[in-house]
């Protein structure tokens, strides 16, 4: 009896019975009873029609962003309830201040300047993988799919927040007096989920108000976990739910009409009109989706925003963009990065299997790439027949262990003619204590690349990892070891640098001050990073290495500050500089860096947008002093109109005489106009100037090349402009028209200028796409 009167006052604390349907009170993450209703409801943002009344009720939010732990600033209600083939979700977001709310008729998936609620659906309750659902008051979306644990390139900790997949739901909001309303209706054919009834769902939801800055979820989450979809509550006695099989089709046409600058004379000529047509074809069952494409459209309509490169050693990563690969890109997610579908540049078809069996997830992706077969890269790079095209062959596959933890294996095969590239490794994600989480990975690859080694025998190399984490509120810590043989290849992954193991302990402590401090929260980051050659691993035989700390600062009002500041050391590998020679009292003689040219490197950096520091100068192996700065700025003067500008700028000086290494100014300006959710207009242009100097030794030496001649550096500039007109009235349903040129400053005298004045179309292109998808 004891037990019993226990349980029910504890049902009691959660749910509360009220004239307009239970309400769920989520600081103890409760199970939420949701009803099953007939709908008669129209997507308008009203919330007028009586279901709404009969609706669970989701209340109490807390902030979660800068202090978690207390009541949220705002109220929110959220009301949920369910039909045969769709769940709804209405938001009543209430304001102090209702001017401040800020609202745009956005493209999708471009709301983070904007007010705006997320709906996290983990529908298979697993805890490592949520649909997430994103609406501003106007009721403008974005959508993707959170994965815990799951690396990816460029994040220090783990984690992925993936806005690539586009999801079918329906959405709409509206200003109020005391705030805003939005109402959302997502069809069950839009979600995976398992066959089993009843269903239970993990559900939070989290609203940001960019005025404060305060971010509140619906559930009391804590920061100080290894999981944020382990803090979310459940959806309970989802049952007799219409899902069936869906089946979409999306065939297209596209066309392209590109010029260059070509010929003798250097005329503008233009191709005849390139058409082609392909089809998409995807058939989803509750718990897995097959994916088929031919003669796929990869066509990206606006280009990857340039980086500076002047200085850089290794490749840069950007991200996936194209649609085929998105679908359950997530499950194809490893440490490492061992799978990067951008490797495959040019498909000339593709099949794709991605879903989850009970606690088994599957990823399986083949594709016939013919990149290899173009003389350049481009719709307009000829094509040779008698190239090996390369096949890829990627599966992924993962058990859940326990509540949040995993095992998986991974396995990636790539060939064309005689050569082969194998990676297989296994990796496992043991989380323990709430907070923390162990990680490690281990497996090789196998290779098979005269190119790459000389000769045709297969060469194999290591890959393995051990990582340990501490999410905690005050203090966290994230010790990792990373390692990869010197042979080691991997030609479906993203991985820039082997032959090397990796070593950084970061450490964190954080501050929170009390609601309405004008200190919100203060972060510091310390520790130091490793870096040891393979075969050279010693404490004292490290390759590079760097002590860091930061501090990040978080104001009231929604303003951040921040500062870091380093001591770090390079060395520089004789092999790189094969090839360079300087004077000797014999004539020219090979050319090789000091051994201690770095020792003791010192950097300072001080960043809000500038910071100045003192790096490497890796093609010459000497020091320098690095001006690097930043800036963005966005202006929104209607619902309708946004533009954004940025600049990048890096500036190289030799540290022996100041005199000028290398120079970067990167300017982008984007203007977007969007009169309504489906129709869209856009403008990028982008300006790129890099000047370089002539290689020069520590000394002051000129560096020539082995033949004698000097090398020499120069100053070019380019500028890429693209239009589009789009109309997308739903995902899959499309219509581009595009224009796009690129002009440059390289004289046919071999000279080159950066001036704007001196610029000359080297080529341009009209590109022309019309897709219908359609869906049973």
């Amino acid at each position: 009896m004891l037990v019993t009167t226990f349980f029910l006052l504890q049902m009691a604390s959660a749910q509360t019975a009220g004239p307009n349907g239970p309400s769920y009170d989520g600081s103890s993450r409760p199970a939420v009873g949701i009803p099953r209703l007939t709908p008669a409801v129209t997507i308008d943002g009203s919330l007028s029609e009586p279901e709404w009344t009969q609706a669970a009720r989701l209340t109490g939010f807390h902030q979660y962003q800068p202090v978690d732990g207390i009541p949220s600033d705002e109220r929110t209600e959220t009301r949920v309830f369910y039909s045969h083939d769709a769940i709804y979700f209405g938001v009543v977001a209430s304001a102090k201040n209702p001017a401040s709310i800020r609202a745009t008729i956005a493209d999708r998936d471009k709301l983070g300047n904007d007010d705006r609620v997320t709906i996290y659906l983990d529908t298979f309750h697993d805890r490592r993988r949520a649909y997430f659902f994103v609406v501003n008051p106007l009721g403008s979306q974005a959508d993707g799919v959170r994965t815990e644990g799951a690396a990816s390139a460029g994040s220090m900790f783990g984690g992925n927040i993936d806005y690539n997949p586009d999801f079918r739901f329906e959405s709409k909001g509206r200003l109020t007096d005391s705030g805003y309303v939005v109402e959302v209706r997502i069809p069950f054919k839009s979600l995976r989920f398992p066959a089993s009834e009843p269903q239970t769902w993990g559900i939070n939801v989290v609203r940001n108000n960019q005025a404060t800055g305060f971010e509140d979820t619906w559930t009391n989450a804590r920061r100080a976990t290894a999981s944020f979809l382990s803090e979310a509550g459940t959806l309970t006695g989802i049952a007799k739910i219409e899902r069936g099989i869906t089946t979409e089709l999306q065939p297209f046409i596209t066309a392209q009409w590109n010029g260059a600058r070509t010929g003798v004379n250097g005329d503008f000529e233009r191709e005849d009109v390139n058409p082609d047509a392909g089809v998409n074809l995807k058939v989803a069952f509750p718990t897995i989706t097959l994916d088929g494409t031919v003669k796929p459209d990869f066509s990206q309509v606006e280009s990857d925003a340039s980086l500076v490169t002047v200085n850089e050693r290794f490749a840069l990563f950007f991200a996936e963009k194209r649609p085929f690969f998105l679908e359950g890109i997530e499950l194809f997610n490893t440490p490492n990065q061992l799978v990067y579908t951008r490797q495959i540049a040019s498909p000339v078809a593709g099949a794709k299997v991605t879903g989850k069996f009970g606690t088994v997830s599957v990823a399986y992706l083949s594709a016939l790439d013919d990149s290899r077969c173009l003389t350049s890269l481009g719709p307009a790079g000829p094509f040779r027949p008698d190239c090996d095209k390369a096949l890829f062959n990627v599966t992924r596959l993962r058990r859940d262990l326990g509540g949040n933890s995993t095992m998986a294996l991974t396995v990636t095969d790539r060939r064309a003619g005689d050569t082969t590239n194998t990676v297989a490794a296994a990796d496992l994600r043991y989380v323990f204590g709430r907070m923390y989480y162990f990680e490690t990975q281990v497996g090789g690859s196998y290779t098979k690349d005269a190119a790459i080694f000389g000769t045709s025998k297969a060469r194999t190399a290591p890959v393995w990892k051990a990582e340990l984490d501490r999410t905690g509120r005050l203090w966290g810590f994230n010790y990792t070891l990373n390692a990869l043989g010197d042979e080691f290849v991997s030609r479906s992954g993203f991985v820039p640098r082997t032959g090397i193991i990796n070593m950084h302990a970061f450490n964190r402590f954080s501050y929170y001050g009390k609601p309405g401090a004008r200190v919100e929260n203060v972060t510091m980051f310390f520790g130091p990073t490793r870096i040891w050659l393979y075969d050279h691993f010693a404490l004292a035989d490290a390759y590079e290495g760097e002590e860091s700390v930061s501090a990040m600062f978080r104001l009231r009002g929604g303003w951040n500050m921040s500062f870091n500041g380093a001591r770090n050391f390079f060395s520089f590998d004789p092999r790189q500089y094969r090839g360079l020679a300087i004077t000797g009292p014999d004539g020219l003689e090979p050319y090789l860096p000091p051994d201690d040219q770095l020792a003791g490197l010192i950097r300072f950096s001080g960043t809000v947008t500038v910071a100045r520091n003192q790096v490497p100068i890796f093609a010459e192996g000497s020091e320098g002093r690095e001006l690097r700065a930043t800036g963005s700025v966005t202006l929104r003067p209607t619902v309708s109109v946004r533009a954004e500008g940025s600049l990048q700028l890096s500036k190289i000086d030799r540290a022996f005489d100041d005199s000028e290494y290398a120079r970067a100014v990167i300017p982008r300006f984007k203007l977007e106009y969007q009169p309504t959710r489906a129709l869209f207009f856009r403008v990028v242009s982008q300006y790129q100037s890099q000047r370089t100097s002539g290689l020069r030794t520590p000394t002051g030496e000129q560096i020539f090349r082995a033949t004698g001649e000097a090398v020499t550096g120069g100053e070019v500039g380019t500028l890429q402009t693209d239009w589009l007109v789009s109309y997308e009235p739903t995902p899959g349903t499309v219509a581009f028209f595009g224009y796009g040129d690129m002009r440059d400053g390289i004289n046919e005298d071999g000279t080159s200028s950066s001036r704007l004045s001196d610029l000359e179309r080297r080529s341009d292109g009209f590109f022309v796409k019309v897709a219908y998808q359609w869906r049973r």
